[in-house]
């Protein structure tokens, strides 16, 4: 019987425990919980309490308690449906306390206590009070100011009882506003600076003065009078007309180099060389007064900043008349952008009225965009490097020579495996469509008139390279006559790289682009009405391109310079030397694939421009031109978008970084980045092949053979007596590109060979790109990793991942020393490549960027609404290079569809014609006929007057006129109508109403409705019925 008892005795034991068990753990726990917090009184207070609990159903019960008593639902206190989250609104003195949450179920219960407490709010008390200084003209200046307070006071900075704000770029303000600094002191920087912190309960201020010390200020400017700046600016005119005129007395009877031709080109752009002159006058006549004061005044510049400019002491008044003297005060002559009806159909050559708003964006002869502010050596001007000893992350800029030599040169290269060499040939007619950054103008210094390649001094606007001894041509019996690689700065724009007081802020030294920033077909028709009229056939009323001579298959050729003294003949010995050809960019003569690049182009619009006329014979020349100007231009765009850039960029890159289009922004600025010119857009370079190749209509070289690269520079008259430009363009289509790999940058042929003379000072494109980027200010490559939001490296084991060769790194460690000293264009070109790309992360971020751009802030996009029909739009997409060259070439007859990718032994043909013939060549792009959806565009035939836009009263009587002869009423008013809103919508008045009219229209109902709208220069319009 006891062990009866025990047993059950113990079994019961057992079953309780067991059972007690799963209570507990069947009991709620907490998910989240409120912690001890403080809040302001006044304030919303949101605490959340979340429990749950395993296998119960419901979930658990959540109940609050504030001082022992259940918190119900009042004006104060909201829960939500689970009781999960209170709501306390206003926390005020008696919510402080001890608050309990409690999680319930059928099983047992968890609770949380916690407690609020207020904070003490007070008005500002500032605790850090900025100090007044007296400092050097040039010096950098902060002045601190912190308060403290509840709730935390913000600061505002006055100057003068103005304030400061975070878009002066002449001062800097930390995130919170705790600290000001400015940058570069001048003289009007002088003055009261007052730091003001408030908050809800109340305000402190307090006042500091700043006073910019300047010995025989006084006497400075006495001395500075009207007359003797007249005096120093026409010496500086004088020296700069010299060195220039010198610079092009040059030319001399002998052979010339590639890069000699270069110089000169330049002056072949007047308007460009005007501006670039003035700049060169203005800052040398600030020099001339550095000379006058220290002469004559005996001025104590050893005690100012090595940041002075003389510009920071002078007075408004005489650098107001120094611009005004030497002509830099001006830019692109404003155009009004008054004849609506035309600059809602086609572009300016200038880029101008494209984007209303912001009418410079974009346009020809304007700055770049900066991604990033630049890093100029003394602040604002003076190139990265200007003086050699200079330390930048605690190690001294290498030698770009020595970059070059070390990393970025290769005597081997891989061929692609799957792209042609017309990859590389369409980026660089590609980027000369969009980009030319003004050259400074002389190649002699101003003050000493040494020619730059005679000496190696940083003398403005000389910024030369020295030859390393480690250079071969340095080791060999027959050394350089100059140890040093010319180099002369970009020009700067006007009003840039001041630091005086007329502008009120730092303004960096900027670099114009010559060109417009849009993808327009500017390299085929230029950037200059000036320069369009002279490429124009303007003789016959047909719309075309001018030419002199023409191939024997009756083709034109791009037509000869004739109106300056420029000429190509690199060897003036050779029977019938030919001159240079004539495109809408200056460069066209630079390589031979290049100029048959150009010739295609050329032969494309004439060929258009014909079918144009076949199939409205209505039209006059100039509606021909533009319209096939237009079209070409969108040509261009679909090329690059379609087909090009998402091979640069690889599939997933370009999905990521570009995407779809999603209509026009006037808020996106297309002005092209001075990375993406100066660095990013050159990676390029790494893709170019050491020889041009040409081959027959086998596609068997022909029997001149291929040329050295540097054997193809401005050589035009190798295109016309080595076959012409067909061979030239199977050889870019049909032979692969260079592969681009850290091993094997950039071949030799860019890097030793472009001067062939052993005592001339060498030209090295790596060299020049690296040199360009300092004196252009750009910031290394880590900084445009932080810019892209990519990790940063610190270390150079930090580097692996992007830069994954260990020697590459071990030799960057050995010239750069730390892996900010980086310089943009070396590391971009140095990283690992995107799957399926030519470019690695950091290049792919800059130019995603900047392609963006260029697509979504064009108004003359060709995808946007309005610019084309749907009809002409499927036509449009249809486009390709392949079809181009096809139309245009000689004798070309075969064409891979993928004019990107390596043959593959299967071409499109086309069928075999007479030299006369109308060509029948199909590249996979078939068009139904070709031309025919340009055969009534009513946008290219809407009534415009030369006062403005027809009214709608006369519209309306247009409309009823021209419908009765048309078959579908509707669709012709639809048609009509729709053009001629698009046209008004670019003033974006009344916009919504113009979409009513249209859906009216559409639906095939008639409202009377009082429109008010006022046509520019025309009368008040009230109605249409």
């Amino acid at each position: 019987m006891l062990l009866i008892f025990l047993l059950v005795v113990g079994s019961a034991v057992s079953e309780s425990n067991y059972y007690g068990q799963q209570r507990l753990e069947r009991m709620p726990y907490f998910l989240s919980t409120p912690s001890n917090s403080s809040f302001r009184e006044g304030s919303a207070v949101r605490l959340t309490c979340e429990a749950t609990g395993p296998g119960t159903k419901p979930r658990p019960i959540i109940t609050w308690y504030f001082k022992s008593e259940q918190i119900r639902p009042t004006h104060k206190y909201s829960l939500n449906l689970d009781s999960s989250v209170l709501s306390i609104y206003p926390f005020q003195k008696s919510d402080v306390g001890k608050y309990i949450c409690v999680a319930s179920n059928q099983n047992g219960q968890v609770e949380h206590s916690f407690e609020l407490q207020m904070l003490n709010n007070s008005a500002p008390l500032i605790v850090d009070i900025p100090e007044s200084k007296v400092v050097n003209p040039g010096e950098q200046v902060t002045f601190v100011c912190r308060a403290a307070g509840q709730p935390p006071p913000s600061i505002k900075w006055y100057f003068n009882g103005m304030e400061i704000s975070h878009d002066d770029l002449h001062v800097e303000l930390t995130q919170r506003d705790n600290e000001l600094t400015i940058i570069h002191t001048t003289r009007e920087d002088e003055g009261v600076y007052q730091c003001t912190a408030r908050n809800v309960l109340g305000m402190a201020s307090v006042d500091a003065t700043l006073k910019v010390y300047l010995p025989n200020q006084q006497a400075l400017d006495e001395s500075l009078t009207n007359q003797i700046l007249k005096n120093i600016v026409k010496e500086a005119k004088e020296n700069v007309d010299r060195a220039i005129n010198q610079s092009k007395s040059t030319i001399n009877n002998g052979e010339m180099s590639p890069w000699e031709f270069m110089k000169m080109f330049k002056f072949n752009v007047p308007q460009n060389a005007a501006l670039t002159k003035a700049r060169e006058i203005y800052e040398q006549s600030l020099l001339l007064v550095q000379k006058h004061v220290r002469d004559g005044l005996k001025f104590p510049v050893n005690q100012l900043s090595t940041n002075f400019s003389f510009e920071s002491i002078l007075t408004v008044s005489n650098i107001q008349t120094i611009m005004e003297l030497s002509g830099c005060v001006t830019g692109p002559f404003r155009n009004p952008c008054t004849d609506m009806c035309l600059y809602t159909k086609y572009r300016t050559y200038d880029g101008q009225c494209n984007n209303m708003e912001h009418q410079f964006w974009g346009v020809a002869q304007t700055p770049f965009r900066r991604n990033l502010p630049p890093i100029y050596e003394n602040g604002f001007n003076t190139p990265v490097g200007w003086n050699p000893e200079k330390l930048y992350f605690g190690f001294k800029k290498p030698n770009p020579r020595l970059v070059s030599m070390k990393i970025i040169s290769t005597e081997e290269i891989t061929p692609h495996f799957g792209y042609t060499a017309m990859m590389k040939q369409w980026g660089q007619f590609l980027a000369h469509d969009i980009e030319q950054t003004a050259p400074g103008l002389a190649r002699q210094t101003y003050m000493k008139g040494a020619i730059c390649n005679r000496t190696c001094e940083n003398l403005d606007p000389c910024y030369n390279v020295p030859i390393p001894s480690e250079d071969p041509r340095m080791q060999g019996e027959k050394k350089p006559e100059i140890s040093c690689i010319e180099v002369e700065r970009s020009s700067a724009t006007c009003g840039s790289g001041q630091t005086g007081p007329i502008y009120r802020q730092l303004t960096y030294r900027e670099q114009m682009n010559i060109l417009t920033a849009f993808i327009d077909g500017s390299g085929i028709y230029g950037s200059a009405e000036v320069d369009a009229l002279d490429l124009r056939d303007l003789f016959g009323d047909h719309g075309l391109l001018r030419f002199d001579i023409v191939s024997e298959t009756q083709k034109p050729y791009l037509p000869f310079e004739r109106e300056s003294s420029m000429e190509c003949r690199r060897n003036r010995s050779h029977e019938n030397p030919i001159g240079c050809f004539l495109a809408g960019d200056y460069r066209a003569n630079e390589q031979l694939a290049l100029l048959s690049m150009h010739t295609l182009w050329l032969r494309e619009h004439n060929r258009i421009a014909t079918k144009f006329l076949e199939i409205n014979p209505h039209w006059d020349g100039e509606t021909i031109y533009q319209e096939t100007r237009k079209l070409i231009g969108a040509m261009l765009q679909v090329i690059t978008y379609e087909h090009w850039l998402p091979k640069v960029l690889g599939p997933d890159g370009y999905a990521e970084l570009i995407g779809p289009y999603k209509g026009y922004d006037s808020e996106v600025n297309p002005t092209l980045a001075n990375s993406f010119s100066a660095a990013a857009f050159r990676f390029g370079h790494t893709i170019v092949n050491p020889i041009l190749y040409r081959l027959d209509k086998n596609f068997e070289p022909i029997k001149e053979g291929h040329i050295p690269l540097h054997e193809a520079f401005f050589a035009p008259e190798r295109l016309l007596s080595e076959g012409g430009i067909d061979p030239l363009l199977r050889g870019l289509f049909a032979m692969p590109m260079k592969a681009p790999n850290e091993q094997q940058l950039v071949n030799k042929e860019l890097t030793h060979k472009l001067f062939s003379r052993v005592e001339e000072s060498m030209y090295d494109l790596a060299t020049i790109n690296i040199q360009r980027g300092r004196d252009h200010g750009l910031p290394g490559y880590v900084a445009f990793r932080r810019w892209c939001n990519f990790s940063v490296p610190e270390t150079w084991d930090d580097l692996e991942d992007d830069i994954p060769d260990d020697n590459v790194r071990a030799t960057l460690k050995e010239l750069y020393g730390h892996p900010g000293n980086i310089d943009l264009w070396v590391g971009l070109i140095l990283e690992r490549r995107l799957a399926g790309a030519l470019v690695g992360p950091t290049i792919g971020c800059i130019l995603g960027d900047q392609f963006r751009r260029l697509r979504t802030g064009d108004r003359f996009w060709y995808e946007n609404e309005g610019i084309f029909t749907s009809l002409q739009l499927q036509q449009i997409r249809k486009a390709t290079l392949a079809a181009v060259l096809c139309n245009n070439g000689d004798y070309i007859d075969r064409v891979q569809e993928g004019k990107y990718l390596r043959r593959s032994g299967t071409f499109r043909k086309r069928r075999a014609q007479k030299a006369h013939e109308k060509h029948t060549c199909s590249a996979g792009d078939e068009l139904k006929k070709d031309g025919d959806v340009w055969k009534l565009d009513h946008c290219t035939t809407c009534e415009c007057k030369a006062s403005g836009f027809i009214t709608f009263a006369e519209l309306s009587m247009v409309l009823l006129l021209k419908a009765n002869s048309y078959q579908n009423t509707w669709q012709y008013l639809n048609t009509a109508l729709a053009c001629y809103l698009r046209n008004l919508m670019l003033t974006k008045q009344h916009i919504s109403v113009q979409y009513r009219i249209i859906a009216n229209i559409r639906s095939k109902r008639f409202e009377h409705i009082n429109m008010g709208w006022q046509r520019p220069g025309g009368p008040n319009t009230n109605n249409l019925t």
